[in-house]
């Protein structure tokens, strides 16, 4: 069964995986109703059909249940009533990957409960500042995401990089008091971000203009500083005017669309991250620990956004890229299954632990079963087949 819970419309892939899974649902009600009477068939097929249904009605409540929280974060007044609702979130994408173990799911559910909550928390910071006789922001303002929460790929909170971009260089004062306000806000909610990626630092805000002319600088320096442009490629608005965030968008594209022989010194870095493998095919363990993040999510991310950067793929989810790259003819339909089953076995450990109150990043490989190991390799291997790809296809080798 193809891993695409949340996916967006359907496509060859969702296709392929549904047909696979009614095959095998099929064959195995045929395999047992061989050995039944015809009574005794027409009531497994009604117990499987009322099963269907009783998941259908339990996955419409779910929704149903979901949408009434996200809609009290539009009516909250203050920060502890944000909390309240913000917990109850959390809990309703904790219990259904515990019941249904999709990945791509729980990402959705926490990506969308971000972006109510951070929009609910920018809105009561405008109030707070107009009931306190401060100067508002002046004109068109958009929050924006990057990193995991740029690519709509939410686990934690605290892991959250936002910059801000606003219209006008003569109105940058007044954004000051508003984006230090703001992330405070959001840090009282647990929103921050580890590396100090925050609209309350300068260096993450500034106006259109500002921000192109930061670009432009970085790109003609190129090296390292071309890193820090390719990781703008996930930018995503949070809250605020869709417009302007669209041009941030595109003058990021457009920097980037002139990048093309930079990029293939940065290609080549990222085909070559460390393996998850040692030099005699093990598992690469420290400690006894298999790290998740350095072997498998980051080699993944990393490696699928550069392809989708050197190509102009506008997707920003890793697994919105991955078909990105499929249907652009980069991957064939084999190796975008093996990567997003990679993704998703990865991910899964990571959520996991996460949940457990745990590192998210560090698996202990002496837990897992033989079959968990075996899907473990065969991740690795599926990353392992992206790089060389990435390697010959960008790097100028091939």
């Amino acid at each position: 069964m193809a891993l695409l819970l949340g996916a967006k419309g359907e496509d060859l892939l969702t296709r392929r995986g549904t047909a696979e899974f009614v095959e095998q649902v099929r064959q195995g009600l045929y395999a047992r109703m061989a050995h039944l009477s015809a009574g005794d068939e027409e009531l497994l097929l009604l117990g499987v059909r009322s099963t269907l249904e009783e998941e259908l009605a339990a996955e419409q409540r779910c929704r149903e249940d979901f949408s009434r929280a996200l809609d009290e974060t539009d009516q909250a007044e203050d920060v502890q009533e944000l909390i309240l609702v913000q917990d109850r979130l959390r809990a309703m994408a904790v219990d259904h990957f515990r019941r249904r173990g999709s990945v791509t799911a729980f990402h959705l559910m926490r990506t969308v409960a971000l972006d109510r909550i951070t929009g609910a928390a920018l809105r009561i910071t405008v109030s707070q500042m107009a009931v306190g006789g401060v100067g508002l922001p002046a004109g068109r303002w958009c929050w924006m995401a990057l990193g995991s929460a740029g690519r709509g790929e939410v686990g934690r909170f605290d892991a959250c990089d936002f910059l801000l971009v606003h219209e006008g260089n003569e109105a940058g004062s007044s954004f000051v008091g508003f984006s230090g306000r703001g992330a405070g806000l959001l840090e009282r909610l647990g929103i921050r971000s580890r590396a100090g990626i925050t609209p309350a630092s300068s260096s993450w805000r500034g106006s259109l203009a500002e921000w192109r002319q930061r670009i432009a600088v970085r790109a003609l320096e190129g090296g390292g500083d071309l890193d820090w442009l390719i990781r703008l490629a996930d930018l995503r608005l949070v809250a605020g005017d869709p417009s302007l965030a669209a041009e941030m968008v595109n003058v990021v594209r457009s920097a980037l669309t002139a990048q093309i022989d930079p990029l293939r010194e940065i290609a080549r870095r990222t085909a070559m991250m460390q393996s998850g493998f040692d030099f005699f095919g093990r598992l690469r363990v420290e400690r006894g620990m298999f790290n998740l993040s350095l072997y498998g999510i980051g080699p993944i991310v990393a490696n699928v956004r550069i392809m989708t950067v050197r190509f102009d793929i506008q997707e920003t989810a890793t697994t919105e890229r991955i078909r990105g790259l499929l249907y652009g003819g980069r991957i064939d339909v084999e190796l975008a299954e093996r990567l997003l089953r990679a993704w998703h076995c990865f991910c899964r450990h990571a959520i996991q632990r996460e949940i457990a109150g745990e590192n998210g990043i560090l698996v202990d490989v002496e837990e897992f079963g033989e079959d968990a190991e075996h899907e473990l390799h065969a991740s690795l291997e599926a990353v392992g087949s992206l790089q060389k790809i990435v390697y010959s296809s960008i790097s100028g080798q091939g």
